[in-house]
C-alpha cells in the first residue's frame, strides 16, 4: 500500500494540447528531485516497489508518458526526442525546478540519456536501470529464440511503434556523451529468456553505457531480471541513495 504524503501532488497538467499525469512527493527539503522515466508501455505504478523508501530521503517525480496510464494520447510521435520535450515541459508546468537526477528503466533509459545530453545544465546525475542500448535491435534481437523474438517485436503496439522505437535508438546514437556527469548503470544479471549469444551482446551493451561518462559506476544485481526495481527493490533503493548523496 502507498503511503500518503502531506506534500504529495497528483494531477494532470496541460503541456500544450495534451494533459499528462504526474505525482510529486517526498522529502520537501531535498535539494534535488529524482525524476523517473518508466520502461516501454509501463505506467507510473511500476515504481510502487521503491516509492515509499525513496520519498523518505528525496523528492520523487513520477509520471505517465503520453498514451500511458492516466495521461492523454495525441498525434505527436512517441520517440525519445518528443518524450524528452514532453517531460521537460511537464516539469516546468508543475513548477519542479532543477537540478534533477534522472532515473530511466529500459526504454526510459534512452529518454533520460537524451534529456541529460540535451540539457546537461539541468541534470545532476543519471541512473540507468537495465537500459536499452542503441544497437540492440541491430545485433542482439536477431539472436533471440524464435519465441522470444516474436514476443519482443510484438510488444511494439502498446506505446511507440517499432519505427518510433528505432527512431529513438537513432536519436540516442546521435546524442552527446555525458562528460563527467555522475552516472550509475544498474544491470539485472538473471535474464533467462536470452540465448547465450544475445546475452553476450546485452552485457557488452551495458558495459558500453558505463563509458558514457568518465564519472560512472556499474552495478550488476545477480538475482534480478530486467525489472530490477521490482525484483530487487532494495538494491535499486541503495543505488539511488548512493547517487542522491553523491550529488548533494
Amino acid at each position: 500500500m502507498n503511503e500518503v504524503k502531506k506534500n504529495e501532488v497528483n494531477q494532470k497538467i496541460d503541456i500544450g494540447g495534451i494533459e499528462l499525469y504526474y505525482e510529486f512527493f517526498g522529502e520537501k527539503n531535498a535539494n534535488v528531485t529524482m525524476v523517473f522515466d518508466s520502461g516501454y508501455g509501463w505506467d507510473l505504478t511500476n515504481w510502487n516497489s521503491i516509492r515509499n523508501e525513496i520519498s523518505r530521503f528525496a523528492k520523487m517525480f513520477i509520471y505517465d508518458r503520453a498514451g500511458i496510464g492516466k495521461s492523454e494520447k495525441d498525434d505527436r510521435p512517441r520517440h525519445s526526442r518528443q518524450n524528452v520535450e514532453n517531460l521537460r515541459m511537464l516539469l516546468q508546468h508543475a513548477g519542479v525546478k532543477p537540478p534533477y537526477v534522472l532515473v530511466g528503466h529500459s526504454f526510459g533509459g534512452a529518454n533520460v540519456r537524451l534529456f541529460a545530453s540535451k540539457y546537461p545544465e539541468e541534470v545532476a546525475g543519471v541512473i540507468l536501470l537495465d537500459s536499452v542500448h542503441e544497437n540492440q535491435n541491430k545485433f542482439m534481437a536477431p539472436l533471440f529464440s524464435d519465441k522470444v523474438k516474436e514476443e519482443y517485436y510484438g510488444q511494439f503496439r502498446f506505446e511507440a511503434s517499432l519505427n518510433e522505437f528505432e527512431e529513438s535508438l537513432e536519436q540516442v546514437r546521435a546524442s552527446k556523451t555525458l562528460g563527467n556527469m555522475p552516472l550509475l548503470v544498474v544491470t539485472g544479471g538473471d535474464q533467462p529468456y536470452h540465448t547465450l549469444e544475445s546475452w553476450t551482446y546485452w552485457t557488452e551493451f551495458q558495459e558500453e553505457l558505463v563509458k558514457l561518462s568518465t564519472n560512472s559506476k556499474h552495478i550488476i544485481v545477480d538475482d534480478a531480471g530486467h525489472a530490477i526495481h521490482i525484483d530487487r527493490p532494495d538494491a535499486v533503493i541503495k543505488a539511488i541513495k548512493e547517487m542522491y548523496e553523491a550529488v548533494q
